[in-house]
């Protein structure tokens, strides 16, 4: 699936785009169908046993000593489904797959003009890359806790998750502030425990080397080493770490177990957003199904960042047509921690200066006529005059403010910036919005949901006032499908994409405010002006007083309604968290031709999410912004916002 990712997303993206490439040459394997796990339906204690029990077995390889061999290269490039399909429905699932990663790996760089681009691992890079990646596993990978995510974090992995978006968000003060895979200590899918991915996906190959008395898991990435001890011997005292820990074998049957404890903390590529310490503990099963197929489970217990154990299983295959892992390079030339931290210090030498061409411009602007001493109209960058709003409320204390019919030009603002736009913004068109809807004032908070649903999921808790995050589409449904039982004269539901950017603009052009500036002479000096740093906001005007994005959040969400409302009286669409509107995405939907009301495609790749959030750049919280996931999607900085009309 194409997914046009938000900021949050572009980091991660940067990270992994920083490792070297998979050149291998292999071909498609035969799908393994197993049964659904009961493990992944019922409301039971995960049974490993009676789990691997349900995936059919053919014809294993043995050792001399008539154990299964786990020998050979294999590959956690895999795709699931969360349904059983034909195997003419999985032929067709692998071959969409296998053009839809291509389509997303050999597009060029988009450029502004007059900046030159290498087009860094665009095709040219990636010969023989593209090979069709087989459908093995018929559920979420998770299957404990059996709603196919992982558990809850403590507050210590909480805080340890927020900082490292801070770190990383931040101009780096030093190699610490980057990640374990960015420094190339760990690789970004380095474990144990191994996470399958998806068509395209790099370091997603290992060596399986077995002897009578030990196992080596060799990954291509880093080419690091899990050494599977099988001879009985003793683990080293709890005081000693290692990256990948200590590990000692065993086999149940024709299934290897593997314990692995004596974990370093935060040593683990696949754990380096949440992190883990040195209470890690994984136990491991590796089960030869046939020729071509491993099973591979996990269960995960680290109760200094999971509230509970949490384990996995998936299907590996075999690349038959490889003999051992290819050489792989992290950062080419070591140089890549250099460069980052001399652009955070050169950035924050230009962003010094252009606040003190700001400020002296601001000086010069103002003039006693104004009213304002330079220190008063300094603070107008963070504050806008509240508009005057009648709102009314539903018994939930939901907010909603009255947008008016009318007509405006939906995508790509006219006076957007060269390169600002990306192509699914465009073109721009005219769209007819024909009659009135209620909107609701902010983002539904954290007390709002658990009113309604009786329990919090979000990942930033501590005032009720907060939005509500890490809700999927099909959450919010639910949301919706439980408030309007309630039967109070009106019909919730998401705004259309169409009307979520008509209320963002209220009556205004401009690619960031949503609200008119206000005409005065100092209006535009305020922030360093077009192209000056000024500041939080860099791009000029008042935009700070409307949005929480990385330069002004603080790397946290903040209560709802508190930056200023746009002309309408509507708050934190640009920023603070992003939202799910209902629409399907389609990345060619949009056309010259005019419409009235559209509802958005009849189906797509993945649903629409608007507006920026609190870790994305001010560029990134442009009222055209368009942005998709796939349903069953959460993050901690996705929520929503409703709008209801009268039945």
């Amino acid at each position: 699936m194409r997914y046009k990712s938000l900021g949050f997303v572009f980091a991660l993206a940067v990270t992994v785009g920083l490792y070297g490439i998979i050149a291998v040459r292999v071909h498609a394997q035969t799908s393994q169908q197993p049964v659904k796990s009961a493990s992944n339906t019922a409301q039971k204690p995960y049974d490993w046993k009676a789990s691997f029990a349900k995936y059919p077995v053919g014809k294993v390889p043995r050792m001399s000593d008539g154990k299964p061999a786990l020998e050979g290269v294999w590959s956690f490039a895999i795709l699931t489904s969360q349904k059983d399909l034909s195997q003419s429905e999985v032929e067709e699932e692998e071959d969409v797959a296998q053009q839809e990663a291509v389509a997303r790996r050999v597009e060029p760089t988009d450029t502004p003009p007059g900046e030159k681009t290498t087009d860094a691992y665009n095709s040219f890079w990636r010969e023989g890359y593209f090979y069709k990646v087989p459908l093995t596993t018929f559920h979420r990978p998770i299957v404990d806790p059996p709603d196919g995510r992982r558990p809850p974090l403590t507050p210590a992995g909480m805080q340890h998750l927020e900082e490292t978006a801070m770190k990383l968000n931040r101009p780096a003060t030093g190699p610490e502030d980057r990640s374990i895979t960015s420094r190339c200590v760990s690789a970004v899918r380095e474990g144990p425990p191994f996470e399958p991915s998806g068509p395209g996906s790099q370091e997603t190959t290992m060596q399986i080397v077995q002897g009578p008395d030990i196992v080596v898991v060799r990954q291509e990435a880093l080419h690091a080493g899990q050494m599977v001890y099988l001879d009985g011997r003793a683990r080293p005292a709890p005081s000693v770490h290692l990256a990948k820990g200590v590990s000692r074998g065993h086999w149940e049957g024709d299934t290897l177990v593997v314990d692995s404890t004596n974990f370093a903390p935060d040593s683990i590529g696949n754990l380096s957003s949440e992190g883990n310490t040195d209470q890690l503990h994984i136990i491991e099963r590796w089960k030869r199904l046939d020729d071509t197929h491993l099973l591979y489970g996990a269960t995960v217990d680290d109760p200094g960042t999971w509230t509970r154990p949490w384990s996995e299983e998936f299907v590996m295959w075999r690349l038959t047509d490889q003999e051992q892992v290819v050489e792989y390079a992290c950062h080419e030339g070591n140089v890549g921690i250099q460069f980052t931290l001399s652009a955070a210090r050169a950035k924050e030498k230009e962003e010094a200066e252009a606040k003190e061409r700001g400020s002296a411009k601001l000086a010069k602007t103002i003039s006693p006529a104004d009213g304002l001493t330079s220190q008063t109209a300094a603070a107008v960058h963070s504050t806008i005059a509240p508009v005057t709003i009648a709102y009314r409320s539903n018994a939930l204390g939901m907010e909603f403010g009255a947008i008016p019919p009318g007509q405006f030009q939906m995508g790509c603002s006219e006076d957007a910036r060269p390169g600002d736009c990306s192509e699914a913004e465009m073109p721009r068109h005219t769209v007819k919005i024909t009659k009135s809807f209620e909107m609701q004032k902010t983002e539904v908070t954290q007390k709002q949901w658990q009113a309604v649903m009786d329990l919090n999921p979000s990942f930033h808790k501590g005032d009720v006032d907060l939005p509500v995050e890490q809700v999927n589409f099909e959450d919010v449904q639910q949301f919706l499908k439980k408030l309007n039982a309630r039967n109070d004269g009106y019909l919730y539901r998401l705004p259309t994409e169409a009307e979520w950017e008509y209320a963002a603009r209220a009556g205004t052009t401009d690619p960031y405010e949503g609200v008119p500036v206000p005409p005065t002479r100092f209006s535009r000096a305020v922030g360093g002006g077009e192209g000056g740093g000024g500041g939080e906001g860099g791009r000029g005007g008042f935009r700070d007083g409307l949005a929480w994005y990385i330069n002004n959040s603080g790397g946290d969400s903040h209560p709802v309604a508190t930056k200023g409302p746009n002309a309408w009286g509507i708050y934190d669409m640009r920023g603070n968290i992003a939202e799910w509107v209902q629409d399907w995405y389609a990345p060619d939907y949009y056309s010259n031709s005019a419409a009235a009301d559209p509802q958005g495609p009849a189906t797509g790749d993945g649903r629409v999410v608007r507006g920026g959030s609190f870790r994305t750049d001010v560029w990134l919280t442009r009222v055209s912004l368009r942005s998709q996931f796939p349903e069953d999607y959460s993050f901690f900085e996705l929520g929503f916002r409703v709008v209801r009309e009268k039945h």
